[in-house]
């Protein structure tokens, strides 16, 4: 069977050779399986020495590839597969996974349809399709084929979490976050277990309710708008968040309680994903909780940043993801782009950048037109106390930017083409955050014109 986005089961490979190759092709896909990637890739080529225009090998490859992230090599292992085995469907759907994992998505649209248009009955060919042409904007086509794949498949969560993403993309929130709740049924979905009943709804006052953010600290820092709602059900809350946001959380008056993760629970009746709270309340776009600021910097200043009376502008940027998101190929913008800004002895550029990214700076002989702020923060309440002295943050769709907005304070948001569905489709402005500005991408991975509309703006 030809693999397609899963471990391998390769028994027409077995059957092509003897002995040898069959112990090999066995150790190869209990290797895949396992996820010992790269030690599948060499067992694999080694078995391409004896059997090259193998096109289930050459698939398996590209899969074990694409998962590393090396999608150029597993395009062309893809091809030659397809080269091989022009007919087959999942060949085609493989292919068309790698091209829109790096932007190509009209090559990609065109191995999709050849795959349904092989096999009409396939669900996962249905369900990539529809992945394609969301990333494209092509919304009601992507809702129609994850509705397809679903009626292949009754059973098929992913389609119907993906369906309810493009709902929420195109604006429609109120069934986008009633359908997003089937999420909580896919396999890997990451959630707590307590022995306390999960909150649908109803009236529970006098009772207490745990929060806990689901997908990172995007998540805990756009729906604790949430917190002050539910006491105004008489509902004591309190929230579980990351050691990042502790202090901020605590400050913010929003909860009754704010226990960090790795600490002691305190007792409490029910529970709910700070993510469910816009469904558990209908939330529709006129009717999302715009109470601005929300959070605020700590009284106390702890980082001060410096400027010269000549300053005319400070403005802070944030151009890296964090590694390992799924999305940050994606998001994140080079650290070159952002030196046009430097380039006026009026305006001040402060980097906000964690993480390894900082190096940058350094490497692209960037020291001396940024200055490096974000080495002195280590939480979001110095990321607040720094945002407060600034005339104006610049940044992709990371956590720093909702913090922003959830502050109240002027932002632009640098969205890739494809963006998160919290930024939904085209518009430049969020209903989430009346002083963000959104700038998007009008063309996969084109960030130079992305900066030139924000150096226009400024």
């Amino acid at each position: 069977m030809t693999l397609n986005e899963n471990p391998p089961d390769t028994s027409s490979v077995v059957s092509a050779g003897g002995n040898a190759i069959e112990r090999a092709m066995r150790q190869a896909s209990a290797a895949h399986r396992s996820g010992r990637l790269q030690e599948a890739i060499q067992l694999y080529i080694r078995l391409l020495q004896h059997l090259p225009h193998n096109a289930e090998l050459h698939n398996n490859i590209g899969v074990a590839l694409r998962s590393l992230g090396r999608f150029d090599a597993a395009i062309a292992h893809y091809r030659q597969s397809l080269a091989l085995e022009p007919d087959v469907a999942a060949h085609h759907s493989n292919l068309g996974n790698a091209l829109r994992a790096v932007g190509r998505w009209e090559e990609a649209l065109q191995h999709h349809f050849r795959a349904v248009g092989l096999q009409s009955d396939y669900v996962e060919g249905f369900y990539n399709l529809g992945l394609t042409l969301r990333d494209m904007g092509r919304l009601e086509e992507a809702i129609g084929c994850f509705d397809r794949a679903t009626q292949l498949s009754t059973d098929n969560v992913r389609a119907q979490t993906e369906a309810a993403i493009a709902r929420l993309m195109r604006g429609d929130l109120q069934t986008g976050f009633r359908d997003y709740e089937i999420r909580r049924r896919l396999h890997d979905h990451p959630h707590p277990e307590f022995r306390e009943p999960a909150w649908e709804g109803g009236d529970i006052g006098g009772r207490r309710l745990l929060l806990y953010p689901e997908q990172g600290l995007a998540d805990a820092l756009q729906f604790a708008r949430y917190a002050p709602l539910l006491r105004e059900r008489g509902i004591t809350v309190i929230t579980l968040v990351q050691p990042l946001l502790r202090d901020i959380f605590r400050q913010s008056g929003l909860f009754d309680e704010v226990v960090t993760e790795g600490e002691p629970l305190p007792a409490f009746d029910y529970h709910a994903s700070m993510l469910s709270l816009p469904a558990l309340f209908g939330t529709s776009i006129s009717t999302v909780p715009a109470a601005i600021p929300y959070l605020k910097a700590p009284e106390k200043q702890r980082l001060r940043i410096g400027a010269h009376s000549r300053t005319r502008l400070k403005i802070g940027i944030f151009w890296s993801a964090m590694p390992g998101q799924v999305l940050d190929r994606h998001r994140s913008c080079p650290l070159t782009h952002f030196l046009g800004l430097a380039d006026n002895p009026d305006v001040l550029v402060f980097s906000l950048q964690g993480g390894a990214a900082q190096k940058e700076i350094e490497a692209v002989g960037a020291s001396g037109l940024i200055h490096d702020v974000g080495r002195g923060i280590f939480d979001f309440a110095e990321a607040a106390s720094v945002l407060t002295q600034l005339d104006l943050l610049i940044s992709i769709d990371a956590p720093i930017a909702h913090l922003a907005g959830a502050m109240g304070l002027p932002a632009w948001v640098m969205l890739p083409h494809s963006a998160d569905w919290r930024w939904m489709m085209q518009r430049p402005d969020s209903p989430w955050y009346p002083t963000l500005r959104l700038f998007r991408q009008t063309a996969p991975g084109d960030w130079a014109a992305v900066m030139s509309q924000i150096r226009t703006s400024l």
